[in-house]
């Protein structure tokens, strides 16, 4: 999945706003004294949320690459119970990940109720003769049945981190900022001025475009592709014989 949301920014709404602001004035110019403060705060504000976003946002791309490594693991280990589990528990796997390319959700089955895990585990119950478990089966075995419950923690992280998001107020309070910012930017001479209607434009798309990082950080969007997509396909090659 590709954004565009960014070179929209620079290519549409820079040369817009330079245009508008060198055509139109808004008035008188505020105090330099409170748009330097405004200013500062909203930097304030807005650096600390990325900060903690980006965080929580590499945490999350941490586990996902586990869980990922896990289940590749599941499917080469269970190759030596028999050919005819690693055959089922692969294509359990395969359907876990499919699901993620056809919503085109990254994270469905950490958001959804999700049934692979307990799918493996019946796959045990129901393919796995006692009797034919040999030493290095019943090691293989125990390896699938510890990666299960390492997966399980994982999902229960990442389901954790899924919900630590920006509250409303403080979301509210940072849009506030960003319009007090903006609009004392906005007041400044520039009327038939060309490069103080340029540096004007390029203000206000940085600040929106900060605003777009912090909410896609928030939503655990940022980067993606690199996050869940190119992760599953990765696995899905293993399965299919393709690495």
């Amino acid at each position: 999945m590709k954004n565009y949301t960014t070179w929209l920014l620079l290519f549409v709404g820079l040369p817009t706003l330079s245009a508008f602001y060198y055509l139109i004035s808004l008035g008188d110019p505020v105090d330099r004294t409170f748009l330097s403060i405004s200013t500062f705060l909203f930097s304030i504000f807005t650096g600390f949320f990325i900060s903690r976003q980006a965080s929580r946002f590499n945490r999350v791309r941490d586990l996902v690459t586990r869980f990922d490594g896990v289940m590749s693991n599941i499917f080469r280990t269970s190759a030596h119970v028999s050919i005819d589990l690693q055959k089922s528990i692969g294509q359990t796997i395969q359907s876990h990940y499919k699901k993620i390319f056809s919503t085109q959700t990254w994270d469905y089955h950490f958001s959804h109720k999700s049934v692979t895990l307990k799918s493996i585990h019946q796959l045990l119950d129901e393919m796995v003769d006692d009797k034919k478990v040999t030493k290095v089966s019943n090691q293989a075995l125990g390896a699938i049945i510890k990666g299960l419950a390492a997966a399980q923690d994982i999902r229960k992280s990442i389901v954790a981190l899924n919900h630590e998001r920006i509250p409303k107020e403080q979301w509210a309070l940072i849009i506030i900022f960003a319009f007090i910012v903006i609009s004392a930017v906005s007041t400044l001479s520039s009327v038939s001025q060309i490069l103080p209607s340029i540096l004007k434009a390029a203000f206000v798309v940085a600040v929106l475009a900060v605003l777009y990082i912090l909410f896609r950080l928030d939503k655990l969007v940022f980067a993606e592709d690199v996050m869940g997509y190119d992760s599953a396909n990765d696995v899905l090659d293993l399965i299919s014989n393709k690495k």
